[in-house]
């Protein structure tokens, strides 16, 4: 018998020692989940005398990538901005609790990993290991906040199907987002994106086992774009000039314990294409840009970063990193 997709869902926890699943603590919504075991297969062709180039195929080192995406809630998008970033600092005695997250620069640099646990109807495999790769976050003023996520991990193994239990916060509406530019509030941009991408290099050893050494997260980018109702020259010439504006795209709902907050904040956005556009009624301005790391984004482990970001929730103190 076939096995309903809607039935499906996802759940996370932070790990305390890489690669050693642990059971799921929170639960994301997701549109779409994407998991992907991938065993490398070393192939034996050593000629034996016959018009054949491939006498057996031996099994070798084996990992898995997961990627996922849906709409932004304020306190499980959490997990990914933590993931890809890695410094976390929270302030706060009850909720709303503030978690400023920034690259991490301290120790090995490396973000922190967690176990996925994706059910399936059919079963639930825990991804553990797993280090965010790539999060991208897209806006418009008449859609939802959206996200996507990229992650590798260790193989999958089954596990006992978790109770989930959800946030009884709702999603982000792309209308109430606040866009700042240059430090001034602006109302033309009507659609954006925001993309932070780090290489995972999969680390093989002659250790014994078929799994990873090591997932090993290299430095991060940043690059985004924008969609902007032309009303003048300012931004064009920011793209000419090389003026490197700040960039926040911020959305602060509610209040007290209840309220809610996603902020992007780079300070130095630095427009790499400005295009003019007509193929509308009205004339727009496509820029694409790459925020450069900088001291003012950086947390508390110091260094660089290109980007701070901002969430306020209910979720404590540790539970992201």
């Amino acid at each position: 018998m076939p096995q309903p997709t809607f039935r499906s869902f996802l759940g996370i926890a932070k790990e305390t020692v890489f690669g050693t699943p642990v059971a799921a603590t929170a639960f994301i919504p997701v549109k779409t989940m994407s998991p992907s075991d991938k065993l490398t297969l070393l192939a034996d062709e050593g000629m034996r005398g016959s018009m054949v180039k491939t006498y057996d195929k031996i099994a070798g080192p084996v990992s898995a990538e997961y990627g996922f995406d849906g709409d932004v809630f304020p306190d499980t998008f959490g997990w990914c901005l933590a993931g890809i970033l890695g410094d976390v600092t929270t302030t706060g005695a009850s909720a709303p609790y503030t978690h400023v997250m920034s690259l991490l620069n301290s120790g090995t640099g490396q973000p922190p990993s967690y176990t996925l646990s994706d059910f399936y109807t059919i079963a639930t495999r825990q991804f553990a290991g797993l280090r965010f790769s790539e999060v991208g976050i897209k806006f418009s003023g008449d859609g939802l906040l959206t996200y996507s996520a990229k992650a590798l991990s260790l193989a999958s193994a089954t596990t006992t199907a978790p109770t989930p239990s959800y946030t009884s916060v709702p999603p982000l509406a792309g209308w109430a987002l606040a866009v700042t530019i240059g430090g001034t509030a602006v109302t033309f941009v009507t659609d954006g994106e925001v993309t932070l991408k780090r290489d995972v290099t999969i680390v093989n050893t002659s250790d014994g086992t078929q799994a990873p050494y090591a997932l090993w997260a290299g430095p991060l980018e940043v690059s985004g774009k924008l969609t902007l109702v032309m009303e003048d020259d300012t931004q064009y010439l920011n793209y000419l000039n090389n003026s490197r504006p700040s960039l926040d795209i911020n959305l602060q709902q509610g209040a007290g314990a209840t309220g809610v907050q996603v902020k992007l904040h780079m300070s130095k956005a630095s427009y790499s294409a400005a295009e003019i556009g007509r193929g509308k009624d009205y004339i727009e301005l496509g820029v694409d840009f790459d925020a450069l790391a900088n001291t003012t984004d950086a947390g508390t482990s110091g260094g660089y970063s290109p980007i701070k970001a901002t969430l306020q929730n209910a979720v404590a103190t540790g539970t992201y990193a």
